[in-house]
């Protein structure tokens, strides 16, 4: 009788560990097929830009406007109406103000 009684427990150990790896592979597919279809509709909306927390939502979608390159070379050689007297004073005060006329802008 000792026999079986050992026999009887190794068999529900095993019969546990079993049953225990397929509730875990159970839920490890049900988990990863909810996060696939998660990421799909995620995928779907951000394509859409129809996302829930998208600030701009009802305005339709983000625009910017292109980079146009810019010339970091320019100076008071190249036909600025800037003259020397306004960066000198900008050099030494940090600010400085100038009047613009039409007629300089438009050469």
């Amino acid at each position: 009788m000792n026999i079986l009684d050992n026999l009887l427990i190794l068999l529900l150990i095993v019969l546990s560990f079993i049953a225990g790896l397929r509730l875990d592979n159970y839920y490890h597919q049900k988990a990863n097929a909810d996060r696939k279809e998660a990421l799909e509709r995620q995928f779907v909306r951000l394509r859409a830009n129809a996302d829930s927390d998208d600030p701009v939502k009802p305005y339709g979608t983000r625009c910017y406007a292109p980079q146009i390159p810019v010339n970091h070379n320019t100076g008071d050689f190249d036909g600025d109406p800037i003259g020397q007297q306004f960066m000198d004073h900008l050099k030494k005060n940090g600010h400085a103000s100038t009047k613009l006329r039409k007629s300089d802008l438009a050469k």
